[in-house]
């Protein structure tokens, strides 16, 4: 079942993309803080381990460099598209039985790694295809970059399944060339075709019962549990909770209130209210649950004095910090 746009934009997503971007075109505070603007995202989020946003911040992030850069910036952020940041997905389709279970892996759970995109699998006379299209509104010259962005991992990983015989396959594009696409040539060993009808990448069907070279039948199916975990259907109040955390952390040390995080979200603040207890939660103890997390994380790196401890959280003073971690710790942590 598809998400709706609005589902789609409140969807978590991996922070890994957005540090990825913001490590790219970021080199400088001034950069960073124009790649940023508008997103909700702060940068100190995007140093936590496993930490997802929603996928509206990623969107306007990428807006923000296409804007800067213009659409052909992927070629130039090979950490975007690379594999690795594909984790099961690429595990998955990898490892699957031959190119045709690849593709249709990589149409299945495609938008489960990247929810800003919808992926379907076409079958013609000659042909499997995986068309994609995005799963949020985007201007054209945004979506071309991140169409590039997706055609680049597309490739990566096929490259390798298809070895040799890559350039047999086609990667279709539904605009004209870009300005500057001679610097596409290097990096793409499979067909690229412009002004097509889609936006899909056309794999031979003679080609598609190949065995894929890397075939674990053991592995493969780890790797689709772990995507059907993370595809089960959640509640909306579930993930709006998650999302709520996020928009808290990202915030700091500013204290996010109730009222802003409903417009960030875009919905009212009763609304908002409502629907955290729903999933049996409200906004304050979500706010202590983060303030407490990064406390401990803080505490435990040992870095940072009180003072610029009860700053990063927030507070207006190290005895306030103090307070806080004996509620939250017990006497240990005064």
């Amino acid at each position: 079942m598809q998400r709706s746009e609005t589902d789609a934009l409140r969807t978590p997503v991996s922070a890994a993309y957005a540090r990825a971007l913001v490590r790219t075109f970021g080199k400088t505070r001034n950069e960073r803080e124009a790649l940023l603007k508008g997103t909700a995202i702060q940068q100190d989020a995007l140093d936590q381990p496993g930490a997802h946003m929603p996928v509206s911040s990623l969107v306007m992030l990428a807006a923000n460099i296409t804007r800067a850069h213009g659409e052909l910036w992927p070629l130039s952020a090979a950490a975007v598209w690379s594999t690795s940041l594909q984790g099961a997905l690429d595990v998955a389709t990898r490892t699957a039985p031959t190119i045709a279970d690849a593709l249709n892996t990589g149409a299945r759970f495609g938008s489960t790694r990247a929810p800003f995109v919808r992926n379907r699998l076409r079958k013609t006379v000659r042909s499997i295809q995986i068309e994609i299209s995005p799963a949020v509104a985007m201007d054209d010259a945004l979506w071309r970059a991140v169409a590039l962005a997706v055609s680049l991992n597309v490739h990566a990983v096929y490259v390798e399944l298809l070895e040799d015989a890559i350039g047999q396959a086609t990667l279709e594009f539904p605009w004209a060339p870009p300005a500057g696409a001679e610097r596409l040539a290097p990096h793409f060993s499979c067909a690229v075709k412009f002004s097509a009808g889609a936006f899909r990448f056309d794999v031979p069907k003679q080609l598609c019962a190949r065995p894929s070279p890397f075939a674990d039948p053991e592995l493969h199916a780890k790797a689709i549990e772990a995507l059907e975990a993370i595809e089960k259907p959640r509640s909306d109040a579930e993930a709006l909770t998650r999302i709520v955390e996020n928009l808290i952390a990202s915030r700091l040390p500013h204290r996010l209130g109730e009222e802003e995080a409903a417009r960030l979200i875009g919905t009212s603040q009763r609304t908002l209210v409502r629907r955290l207890a729903e999933a049996g939660g409200a906004f304050r103890p979500l706010l202590d649950s983060v303030l407490r997390e990064r406390a401990r994380a803080m505490l435990a790196d040992g870095t940072r004095s009180r003072e610029e401890m009860a700053a990063a959280l927030g507070y207006t003073d190290a005895t306030s910090f103090s307070r806080a971690c004996r509620r939250w710790f017990g006497e240990k942590a005064a």
